[in-house]
C-alpha cells in the first residue's frame, strides 16, 4: 500500500543504519529478548486492561517486523544469521 511505501522511505536511513551496527552492537537480538520476555505479561495486561503496556508490545512488535522485513529483503541467509548470533566480548 501507499503507508507502507511511505513508511519504508522514511525510515531506510535508520534501517541502514542498524543493519551496519548491529552486528557490533546486538540490538536487533537485543530487542526481540526483550520483546519475548515481556510476551509473558501481556494477558494480564490485558485482563488488568494495562493499555500502555499493550500499546508498547504492539509497538516493539511493529519494529521488529519492519525491520526484519529490511533485513531479509537486504542479505543472504549468512549475513542475516550474523545479526542473530552475536556474542558479547
Amino acid at each position: 500500500s501507499a503507508d507502507l511505501k511511505l513508511l519504508e522511505e522514511a525510515t531506510i536511513s535508520v534501517c541502514k543504519s542498524l543493519v551496519e551496527k548491529n552486528p557490533r552492537t546486538g540490538n536487533l537480538g537485543s530487542l526481540i529478548k526483550v520483546f519475548l520476555a515481556r510476551t509473558k505479561e501481556l494477558k494480564i495486561s490485558a485482563e488488568c486492561q494495562n493499555h500502555l503496556f499493550i500499546w508498547q508490545a504492539h509497538n516493539a512488535l511493529f519494529i521488529i517486523c519492519c525491520l526484519l522485513k529490511v533485513f531479509i529483503s537486504r542479505m543472504s541467509e549468512e549475513e542475516l544469521q550474523l545479526h542473530f548470533t552475536y556474542e558479547e566480548k
